[in-house]
């Protein structure tokens, strides 16, 4: 191979080595970027508020258990940039999930973060999916962490008889979430009858029945 046949090899596994180098939230290039949330303009994040306090680093907003009856019984409560606008540029979030008994956080992914829970009450079983469709899973119990890599399918289930809850950390400002079922199930507009039927290799009937469960409320 040539000097320069090389040299081009050398730029292309440098440029792959950096493109996964990035694969977070970009790096922040000042010291703060308090998120303006009243701008209509984003560039992959918000732009930086002129004028900042120490509220805009500060949230009260997972303090308290969020209403878990509901279908899955649970409750997810973000304190994401959305919620504590100083986190803008800096890559993490938190939230806080409540479980009643029985409540399930079901099949889900966050596009943009891995995500690492700590029982605050109960005990869950958990696990996620690798990409060989290998489960990994565990029942976890108060004190304990546990870890979900980014973009794998994963789950959360209190199985006991009294209610449960977690605290979560994420390496992404905004980590996003795509719920399984809902995104198959209750796009707008819905993904067809023909595409679910033929990958769940089931009927028309029961696919428009599990559609209609987890429609939206009107």
């Amino acid at each position: 191979m040539s000097a320069f046949g090389k040299l081009i090899v050398i730029m292309a596994m440098l440029a792959i080595s950096l493109d996964k180098a990035s694969a977070g939230d970009p790096d922040m290039l000042q010291d703060v970027c308090v998120a303006d949330l009243t701008s209509g303009l984003t560039v992959n994040g918000y732009l930086c508020k002129k004028n900042f306090s120490e509220i805009n680093f500060s949230s009260m907003v997972i303090a308290n258990p969020g209403a878990t009856n509901n279908t899955f019984g649970s409750a997810v409560t973000g304190a994401n940039v959305m919620k504590v606008p100083g986190l803008n540029t800096l890559g993490l979030s938190m939230a806080r999930i409540d479980y009643a008994p029985g409540g399930i956080n079901p099949p889900h992914t966050h596009p943009r973060a891995t995500e690492m829970i700590f029982v605050l009450e109960g005990e869950l079983d958990v696990g996620f999916i690798t990409t060989s469709n290998v489960l990994i899973s565990k029942h976890i119990v108060k004190g304990e962490v546990f870890a979900f890599p980014r973009g794998l399918v994963h789950f959360q289930q209190n199985n006991g008889k009294v209610p449960a809850a977690v605290v979560a950390g994420f390496n992404s400002q905004l980590p996003g979430t795509q719920s399984i079922a809902t995104t198959l199930f209750a796009s707008t507009p819905t993904v067809p009858d023909h595409v679910l039927t033929k990958t769940f290799q089931v009927g028309t009937k029961q696919i428009e029945k599990i559609k209609s469960r987890l429609a939206p409320k009107k």
